[in-house]
């Protein structure tokens, strides 16, 4: 019997320090972040708020860091169909 890929959509995300961040988490130092997956027929706005809305950590204060705290979305650089066995 043959197994059903799943398929999706495969994001890279143009990304800049958000100008009120401070910190120095390693995300904040990328300018691209690959490999973000999302189900086929995700609009590029609900992709980019559901990346931003993503937590990142907690820090030895208790604050819960969002991606979008710490980076902005330039734009989409790829966005392709891509699949898997899984």
């Amino acid at each position: 019997m043959r197994e059903e890929k799943k398929k999706f959509l495969n994001v890279t995300f143009k990304v800049n320090r958000h100008p009120d961040y401070t910190g120095n988490h390693q995300l904040a130092e990328f300018d691209h972040i690959g490999g973000c997956t999302f189900p086929l027929g995700t609009t590029e706005p609900e992709m980019i708020r559901e990346f931003l809305a993503e937590t990142v950590v907690k820090d030895i204060h208790g604050k819960t860091w969002m991606k979008g705290e710490m980076i902005e979305v330039e734009r989409i650089d790829k966005c392709f169909e891509d699949w898997s066995d899984r």
